[in-house]
């Protein structure tokens, strides 16, 4: 199953990058994203700031395909509630940071309001799709507790912007249809919905 997601992954990239020939805008861009913990569980897993740098390819006028690689830093917070002797929570809470650096690959189909020409200087646009997040680099300050972050998280999205000549401003919100973590190292293994908001340059490209 892994090597299936990886070879999709890899075709995904590969005719993103076949198709930068017919590729209208080249767009360069970051922001804020955050997590929205579902079934976050006793344990108290919660989101926390977090960013995102990468760029984008628009494909396309009025109707674009718009795929994308970027680095995505999520943050969450992990606390748990001391237990006694008696088996009683204790009124004592121990905090923890997870940390994790992704390459956040989406691939998405929008729709402008405007059709695109010299006249129009601004424009909006809607947008909807899948998006995988690769695991590179995971770290949660706390030895004690053993968890891996899977290889490949799964995400279905939808999303709005708005463009004024080579500016652009995005938001969006991506439902986790995947866990966080494999494995049984803790006892609640949430779904992070990812939201984020980015703005950045656009760049046309000559054919």
């Amino acid at each position: 199953m892994k090597c299936f997601i990886k070879l999709t992954l890899v075709a995904l990239l590969a005719s993103a990058s076949l198709t930068t020939l017919h590729a209208q805008e080249l767009r360069l861009g970051g922001g804020y994203n955050s997590s929205n913990v579902r079934e976050s569980g006793t344990e108290k897993w919660v989101g926390r700031a977090g960013y995102q740098l990468g760029v984008d390819l628009l494909i396309g006028q009025r109707l674009f395909v718009k795929p994308g690689i970027h680095l995505h830093v999520r943050n969450l917070r992990y606390t748990t509630i001391g237990i006694g002797q008696d088996g009683q929570p204790n009124g004592t809470e121990n905090e923890f940071r997870y940390t994790s650096n992704s390459l956040r690959v989406p691939v998405l189909v929008g729709v402008r309001l405007l059709q695109p020409s010299e006249e129009n200087d601004f424009n909006m646009y809607a947008m909807a799709g899948p998006t995988a997040l690769i695991g590179m680099k995971a770290d949660l300050n706390n030895n004690a507790l053993n968890i891996t972050t899977r290889n490949t998280q799964w995400y279905l999205g939808i999303g709005a912007g708005f463009e004024y000549k080579f500016l652009f401003l995005e938001a969006g919100y991506d439902v986790a249809m995947t866990n966080v973590f494999e494995g049984d190292g803790i006892n609640t293994n949430p779904k992070v919905n990812n939201a984020y908001i980015a703005a950045g340059l656009g760049f046309m490209l000559k054919h």
